[in-house]
């Protein structure tokens, strides 16, 4: 099941507008956007959560959406569609880099940054420097 659906694009953004722009693009435009916005939220998350996310946390279903919205205005997106969509990808960057997490969503094993392995090398006892 994709993130955002058209009905949460006609919810957030209005039927009218998703509408308007779906009828100057190819059939199917709309549902391959939406496909590549999930691959998009997946290869930010995969590292640290289980993809895909089901059930998705609201967030992601509202970065989805404005994500969507702002490949599907093309050219004709306002500067506040742009805005939605660059924060939507920051905090994806935000999560991927583990400074942010979805509370609601299962993560991987290991993938907490408290994890971390740190390896250091030994003294030699004899002539110094390391291994």
């Amino acid at each position: 099941m994709p993130y955002a659906t058209r009905a949460d694009l006609e919810f957030r953004y209005g039927t009218e507008e998703v509408a308007l722009r779906e009828s100057v693009l190819p059939a199917g435009a709309l549902d391959r956007i939406l496909q590549s916005v999930d691959a998009e939220i997946d290869a930010y998350l995969a590292g640290r959560y289980a993809i895909p996310l089901s059930p998705a946390p609201e967030n992601v279903v509202n970065f989805a959406a404005a994500i969507a919205r702002y490949r599907l205005l093309g050219e004709a997106a306002s500067d506040h569609a742009r805005t939605e969509y660059e924060d939507a990808r920051a905090f994806l960057r935000d999560v991927q880099a583990g400074r942010a997490r979805l509370d609601a969503a299962a993560t991987v094993s290991g993938a907490s940054p408290s994890e971390a392995v740190v390896a250091t090398g030994r003294r030699r006892v004899f002539g110094g420097g390391l291994l």
